[in-house]
């Protein structure tokens, strides 16, 4: 049996791909749905459905591996996607794992012993399908292979793979946080306590630097790869944050004035934020197009809130006879450093309960 049908261009396609099939397998056509829109939490499950004969939902979650990024499944990303689907309601009776990448005898011993754990616990039960079992599965089914062999024949071969710059579409970022601390004392009359002082030297302002430097600023790399086999002429892309106190393009440092030339310098500006509205817009230099194999790499600044755990981006791709669209995952995991004041009370007064101010850590340039 053949195994050289070509894998879906993008996450949305193998999205589809994955309805259609076990729509196909599971005799529910009309009655598979996929979860939610784009962007959307989706609880661990792209594609849900009761298949016939059954009377609980099951649950397929649509993991897309590139062979051009080289990226793979990995048991982190397993955990997570099990734990998210505990959350999906109602509660499903099988969850399975579909995944491009080709089979790999350890990551399936893996969800095997996951499976165990998990039925054993009361949970649902756990099956991971790769890029070869879906292969047998498509070929196996007339509908699904005549549709998968039709959209692929026409398919203009555009494409692009939007990443952060390790070439994964999730990432951690620390953002660094200052929580200040309050705590009431009462005063002790028999003791005396001098104050104690300090001689703090003015600050001296430079024109176009400051003296003091916002650690709670978060920087992180986009990356733009063409893999597909044609050029992409009159391209930009657009990204908008889902949640974020503050961004920046970085353009404040472009404009400083250059010390040799004395002129301002925007010659090579390509990013463009919009803090109303949590957009960058990234245009190439001059209308470069991007050929093939070809990348382009840029940094966006922003400050989350300080409970936020979790940023989503999402990104629209624009060009000549091609667009795409897709979401990039930002894992937050603030960092705090801790300043404590004291307040002393009279005798008169109440006890209080110590009060607690999170806010951005800004610092003296060192």
């Amino acid at each position: 049996m053949q195994k050289t049908l070509r894998k879906p261009e993008n996450w949305q396609d193998f999205e589809s791909l994955s309805k259609k099939l076990w729509g196909e397998l599971w005799e529910i056509p009309f009655k598979i749905k996929k979860n939610g829109r784009l962007g959307q939490p989706q609880k661990g499950v792209d594609v849900y459905g009761i298949p016939k004969n059954e009377t609980e939902y099951w649950g397929i979650q649509c993991k897309g591996k590139s062979d051009y990024l080289k990226s793979k499944l990995t048991k982190k990303e397993i955990d997570e996607e099990i734990e998210k689907a505990k959350s999906f309601s109602p509660k499903l009776k099988v969850f399975l794992i579909a995944t491009t990448q080709n089979k790999d005898v350890e990551i399936e011993q893996y969800v095997r012993e996951k499976d165990i754990e998990n039925r054993n616990l009361g949970s649902f039960e756990i099956i991971l399908f790769c890029w070869e079992d879906i292969v047998d599965l498509i070929e196996d089914n007339r509908e699904t292979i005549n549709w998968y062999l039709g959209i692929n024949k026409f398919r203009e071969k555009f494409d692009v793979a939007i990443t952060f710059s390790d070439d994964e579409i999730k990432s951690l970022v620390k953002p660094k946080f200052l929580k200040s601390i309050t705590k009431y004392k009462s005063i002790n009359p028999n003791i005396y306590n001098p104050p104690n002082f300090r001689i703090v030297p003015p600050k001296i302002l430079i024109p176009f630097e400051s003296s003091e430097i916002n650690r709670s600023w978060c920087s992180i790399d986009i990356k733009i790869k063409n893999i597909g086999n044609v050029v992409l002429e009159d391209w930009y892309l657009k990204l908008k944050l889902n949640k974020s106190l503050k961004i920046s393009d970085g353009f404040s440092v472009n404009i400083w004035l250059n010390s040799e030339t004395k002129k301002m310098m925007y010659d090579n500006r390509t990013l463009y934020g919009y803090k109303e509205s949590n957009e960058f817009l990234y245009e190439p230099a001059h209308k470069e197009p991007l050929i093939q194999k070809s990348s382009r790499t840029f940094t966006i600044h922003f400050i989350p809130e300080f409970d936020q755990q979790e940023l989503l981006i999402e990104y629209e791709l624009f060009a000549r006879d091609f667009d795409k669209t897709g979401v990039l995952e930002i894992d937050l995991q603030p960092e705090y450093k801790e300043e404590i004041n004291y307040v002393s009370l009279n005798d008169d007064e109440q006890e209080k309960a110590d009060k607690i101010v999170v806010k951005e850590l800004i610092e003296d340039k060192k």
